[in-house]
This record gives structure tokens, C-alpha cells and sequence, in this order.
């Protein structure tokens, strides 16, 4: 890896007009193709993948106790976030695991 003296970011390997030499996107800068010869560049595709859809982060979340007034389930995800004053207790936010319902609880 090499950087650019002008602005400290990485040089990348560009062809143009059948000549080899890595490049800055960022300024701009150039240099020539003795040393940038023999690097290699490859992109692989991302495997696609078919399925349902999943709330990746409500898989990480703790759960609680709580009914839900929708559908009458009794277990809900939770998280904290402080809605008021920094002296005051933080909000509690849950959401049913069954139907998604979403609801607060304040201390």
C-alpha cells in the first residue's frame, strides 16, 4: 500500500490508455507505472441470498415481561433512551415480539 504525499490518502491502481499507475481520488495526484505494475485488483460479487426478511437488530435486543395492549402478548422487546432532562430517568421504549406493537413506559 501506498499513500499520497499530498493528502495522506491511499493510492489506487488505475489504467488509462493502456498505462498502469496509482492515482489519488481525492486530489488527484499520479504516480508512475514502475511501481504499480504487478498489483491486483479484484471484486467478487456478494452471494444473493433469498428469504424473509429479518429485524437484525431486534434478534440482539433483551426481552421482558410486558403485555401488549394490541394483542395481548406478554413478551416485548426493550431499550432505554433519555428523552428528558439528564437528571431525570430515562424512557423505557418496548416493542411486542409477536405483533410489533411499539409502546413507551416512563419512571
Amino acid at each position: 500500500m501506498e499513500f499520497c504525499p499530498d493528502c495522506g490518502k491511499l493510492l489506487r491502481p488505475k489504467e488509462q490508455k493502456g498505462e498502469v499507475f496509482l492515482a489519488c481520488t481525492s486530489c488527484g495526484f499520479k504516480k508512475g507505472s514502475e511501481k504499480a505494475e504487478g498489483y491486483v485488483t479484484t471484486v467478487e460479487k456478494a452471494e444473493e441470498v433469498e428469504g424473509v426478511a429479518v429485524n437484525e437488530g431486534a434478534l440482539n435486543m433483551p426481552t421482558t415481561t410486558a403485555l401488549c395492549e394490541k394483542c395481548k402478548n406478554e413478551k416485548a422487546y426493550f431499550w432505554l433512551e433519555q428523552t428528558r432532562a439528564a437528571d431525570e430517568a430515562p424512557t423505557r421504549f418496548l416493542q411486542c415480539v409477536t405483533c410489533g406493537h411499539k409502546w413507551r413506559e416512563y419512571s
